[in-house]
């Protein structure tokens, strides 16, 4: 885990290291975090004394179906501390929505990269990709004339004769593909005629002659693109020992067994995006319920909100937080959740969410997309000073327009 290097790892530490009086007077208060990454397309791991348990099953992104996601903090230390969870988000998905384009190398119309050539490891950014395409109970002809380089002419059926009545009828199909490395194949459009069928001698659509023409190429015009969001600003430095206001985006390298880079070069990005503190009501959650996640629901992304995160009872509004006490509260004024009480040495938060639920109206825009969660938590010593001070959350509790945030440090200081 990492740790802001002017601060110490939370530890069990006796009541003289609460907290160190630095040389300018102020103070460096006693902080920790913590992130995990969910990819959708791992046994707690405790490297400090506040940490984020999870019970995450990892499901492909489809519709009308949901993969169980627990997330609960812990303070296995023997000092009390605050805690806040927020997220980070890293969807990758298709440039054109899923709309497939069809084009042929030359002549008229042509697309000379709608051929797909193939490339290892292939991040598919910013240049057209193949429509995949299966050739499960076809049979490969070979008898053929006009393909096109690495390209195959699969069929299936053919001729059938009536036992009875001699009458002759056909269920034969064809069907082109470039087969652009070994079992992989891209979807086609092509003329394809059968020059003699009426006079083949076999009844077998295998057997028989054919003329391949017009061929065309299915492709997604300018492949994927990243779109991410940081819900709240990160006060601790980054995985990289920067701090940027991110915990894990504009980094790459390993979290509890998943390996990630979120690097601008590996996203394609000119730059990380600041914070985005989301007010939008269909995303906050002030009780037990689906809310949208805004990696999708951007503008610049998908324009869609079919990926949702399921919030458990223990989620309360502003209304609610007089009366809390094993809760959660979202701050729409710095994107954070807070836990509502200070979390004592040996115990376990209640859980937050439970559940990410992908939307029965997922369609072709989702196709081939895969998403991350990165759920980020700091953890700070539970005194009044370190929730203001500039060394420690940097609340502001004056200002007339944070009166949630106000809300919330009176509740965790009462």
């Amino acid at each position: 885990m990492k740790k802001n290097s002017k601060k110490k790892k939370l530890m069990a530490a006796a009541a003289g290291l609460a907290l160190i009086a630095a040389i300018s007077g102020t103070f460096a208060w006693i902080t920790s975090q913590d992130q995990r990454i969910n990819k959708v397309s791992s046994s707690a791991v405790v490297d400090n004394s506040v940490t984020i348990n999870e019970e995450w099953e990892p499901k492909p992104l489809v519709a009308g179906t949901e993969a169980t996601k627990k997330v609960s903090i812990s303070n296995t230390g023997t000092a009390s501390v605050f805690v806040r969870v927020s997220y980070e988000e890293v969807l990758k998905h298709l440039t054109d929505k899923g709309n497939v384009k069809y084009a042929p190398t030359t002549g008229t119309g042509a697309v000379v990269d709608a051929k797909y050539v193939y490339e290892a490891n292939d991040s598919g950014l910013d240049k057209h990709m193949p429509v995949d395409t299966l050739v499960t109970g076809y049979v490969e002809a070979t008898n053929v004339t006009g393909l096109e380089s690495s390209t195959k002419l699969f069929v299936k059926g053919g001729r059938i004769v009536d036992g009875v009545t001699g009458a002759i009828s056909y269920n034969d199909e064809a069907k082109v593909v470039h087969e652009y490395t070994t079992g992989k194949y891209q979807v086609m459009n092509a003329t394809v005629s059968v020059p003699n069928k009426d006079t083949e001698t076999s009844n077998d659509a295998k057997d028989w002659t054919y003329t391949v023409s017009d061929s065309q190429y299915g492709y997604y015009e300018d492949g994927y693109k990243h779109t991410v969001a940081n819900w709240a600003k990160s006060s601790l430095e980054d995985e990289a020992g920067s701090v940027t206001g991110n915990a894990l985006l504009g980094t790459s390298g390993n979290r509890h067994g998943v390996t990630y880079n979120y690097t601008t070069t590996a996203l394609d990005l000119v730059n990380i995006p600041g914070e985005s503190v989301t007010t939008n009501t269909a995303q906050i959650p002030t009780g037990a319920g689906q809310k949208a996640v805004q990696a999708d629901t951007n503008a610049t992304g998908l324009g869609k909100s079919e990926i949702n995160v399921n919030y458990t009872a223990a989620v309360i509004g502003q209304a609610g937080l007089a009366a809390a006490t094993d809760n959660w509260i979202y701050n729409s004024e710095d994107g954070w959740f807070y836990y509502t009480q200070p979390l004592k040495n040996g115990v376990t938060t209640a859980e937050l969410l439970d559940k990410l639920v992908f939307g029965s109206a997922m369609g072709k825009e989702y196709t081939n997309a895969s998403y991350d969660l990165v759920v980020k938590m700091e953890a700070i010593q539970a005194t009044e000073e370190a929730l203001t001070d500039s060394t420690g959350w940097k609340l502001d509790i004056t200002s007339a327009d944070k009166p949630i945030t106000k809300a919330i440090y009176d509740k965790l200081t009462q």
